[in-house]
């Protein structure tokens, strides 16, 4: 650090009225789900492909101008960001980062029901799977595991935690902030019970609170997403919903572009529910600076659809379990 390759810079507009300056970046969110054999396989192929997609998109001149990868465990994962092209790449927390045990959070009761059967007590066999591309500067990165022991079930083999950064972007001025997360998954995915599952949860949207409240600089403007695991989890969700501290003020850009500003914001997917929100694990949210405004202006679903060449995944041919999450930002200021 700092990664200093800049690709490309974005146009800036004028309006010649008011003096107002803006720009339009592009940001990818995508859990590749490329997880070890035997919890997954032919997912090093399936890496491959999603790495020569994101470079199809650069010859295209389509390519996301940052993207966010979640579940990039595997080491195959290195060809996919040599072959996406981005110059300006950081990773999240490693196998070896550690954190206490516990915060003075955790109740007793959870820290007396962690079970070796559910993996709870094997320690941490993989890292976090995040990291962040960039075709702009990277200025400096802040990474920090969730609290060790403050997981649950399967989960508990992986050191998730949270990965921030600041991105140079060119003509704007300040900087970006970027945060990305993945956070602990449900019963289903766990093996443990829902309200233990749960509980892990709260815990980490605590750490994560706190983190974002310490090191976010409110002002400077932030895109945040992730995995966040809370889809059709109305307790996780009203849970996150109930405190954010400083971050109040933060825009859920699917709460944003189909409930508060249809007209202003481009929604290329289907909208199944009236909360369309919990129909989803990938979340992207933003909050303004104080000197830059930034507003979601297109949302997109990618790398939904199957495709022969894919390897099977949950009995579908397509590059991941998920769908990749695209959102256009304007970011705004007057000089």
């Amino acid at each position: 650090m700092p990664q200093s390759a800049s690709l490309s810079s974005p146009e800036i507009v004028v309006d010649p009225a008011s003096g107002e300056h803006s720009l339009e970046i592009d940001v990818l969110i995508y859990n590749i789900a490329a997880l070890p054999w035997p919890i997954r396989s032919n997912r090093a192929k399936a890496t491959k492909l999603i790495g020569d997609e994101l470079a199809a998109m650069r010859a295209r001149g389509e390519q996301p101008d940052i993207v966010m990868l979640q579940e990039a465990f595997r080491s195959s994962v290195k060809h996919l960001v040599r072959r996406s092209g981005y110059p300006n790449w950081v990773r999240g927390p490693l196998v070896g980062d550690k954190m206490p045990d516990y915060s003075d959070r955790a109740p007793e009761e959870f820290k007396k029901g962690r079970s070796f059967w559910k993996g709870e007590r094997i320690g941490k066999i993989m890292d976090s799977g995040l990291y962040i591309l960039s075709d702009w500067p990277i200025l400096g990165k802040s990474t920090q595991p969730f609290f060790r022991k403050e997981c649950a079930g399967f989960d508990c083999g992986a050191n998730k935690g949270t990965l921030a950064v600041g991105i140079d972007v060119p003509g704007m001025p300040g900087y970006l902030q970027m945060f990305t997360v993945h956070m602990n998954a449900g019963p289903s995915a766990t093996g443990v019970s829902k309200e233990r599952s749960l509980m892990a949860h709260q815990l980490q949207l605590d750490h994560i609170n706190e983190a974002m409240n310490a090191g976010v600089n409110t002002d400077e403007p932030l895109i945040f997403g992730g995995d966040f695991n809370m889809k059709q989890a109305r307790e996780r969700f009203d849970y996150a919903a109930s405190d954010r501290g400083q971050l109040d003020d933060i825009i859920l850009v699917r709460h944003y572009c189909v409930v508060v500003a249809p007209d202003d914001c481009d929604v290329r997917m289907a909208i199944e529910s009236d909360e369309p929100w919990l129909d989803t694990q990938d979340w992207q949210a933003s909050r303004s600076g104080t000197q830059v405004e930034i507003e979601p202006i297109l949302v997109d679903i990618l790398y939904d659809e199957e495709r022969p060449d894919a390897p099977k995944i949950k009995g579908r041919r397509t590059l991941s379990d998920h769908n990749g999450l695209l959102v256009r930002y304007r970011l705004s200021w007057r000089p």
